[in-house]
């Protein structure tokens, strides 16, 4: 393991929250995996200001690992990462894309989004980027593309799940589309206008030329974590995973015209 990494593994987080409380969050995790080997010192986390750079900075060895979206595992996993284990959360190895709006909107459909602001995550969030576009083109809007804005509606980029919900509910856009483990619970101001089809939640991947024992000493060590290491994270558990678990993620990816040259643009 040592050798592989030098005795310290750097583990590259995307920008779905706060940077501080995502390091907070995942602490445990990184502790859990420093305890596991003898040669390795330490485990730190690395926080990236966009989800294309955390991909890059693990295809390209500058972190030995990461958790990367649904998405850009899909869009890099041609450049060789290893995906090692799935994000558990609620129970349930898969999450959604919410469309939601205020109460106090004139908003009850999606079509009533011509015209209005929405706030999103990052164009390669899968939650809050590709697929609440994707559900807006089947509502018949044009959703523009990587490269270009949409023609029926502005965006508002948030850079994170909490930070969209928040646009919202401070009144800055008109919706907002998020993962739903962001939707708040019981609110009377906050409706939900629509939500995607099961998503297979974010895959934690190893650099490209990580050997085949390390890649399995990983997983192993992920998938035995005690639960009270994770009673303040959104993740419940790991569990195992393999390459086709995210065939739909790519039907959705296909279906919108992205491909990896899009990932190295953005």
């Amino acid at each position: 393991m040592g050798s592989w990494a030098g005795a310290e593994i750097e583990f590259g987080l995307p920008p779905f929250e706060n940077a501080e409380d995502l390091l907070e969050s995942y602490r445990p995790t990184f502790d859990w995996l420093e305890s596991g080997f003898e040669d390795v010192d330490s485990v730190t986390g690395v926080t990236t200001t966009s989800y294309s750079a955390v991909v890059e900075s693990v295809v390209n060895g500058h972190t030995e690992l990461a958790n990367l979206s649904p998405v850009t595992y899909v869009l890099a996993a041609s450049d060789g990462i290893n995906p090692l284990v799935l994000n558990w959360s609620h129970g349930r190895d898969f999450y959604r894309s919410y469309i939601a709006t205020r109460a106090d909107t004139e908003i009850e459909s999606l079509d009533d989004i011509a015209g209005k602001t929405v706030a999103m995550v990052d164009p390669l969030s899968t939650s809050g980027g590709m697929f609440p576009r994707y559900i807006l083109s089947q509502a018949g809007l044009d959703v523009g593309n990587l490269d270009t804005e949409p023609a029926d509606f502005d965006i508002e980029w948030a850079f994170g799940h909490d930070a969209s919900l928040r646009a919202l509910q401070e009144g800055h856009v008109d919706a907002a589309a998020y993962g739903d483990f962001q939707h708040p619970d019981n609110s009377d101001t906050i409706v939900k206008l629509a939500e995607s089809d099961p998503i297979p939640f974010d895959p934690i991947v190893a650099r490209p030329d990580t050997p085949e024992d390390v890649r399995t000493a990983i997983t192993e060590r992920l998938l035995e974590i005690p639960s009270e290491r994770l009673e303040d994270h959104r993740i419940d558990k790991f569990g195992r995973v393999d390459d086709s678990t995210y065939d739909p993620v790519r039907d959705v990816v296909e279906e919108m015209g992205v491909d990896i040259g899009d990932l190295d643009e953005n």
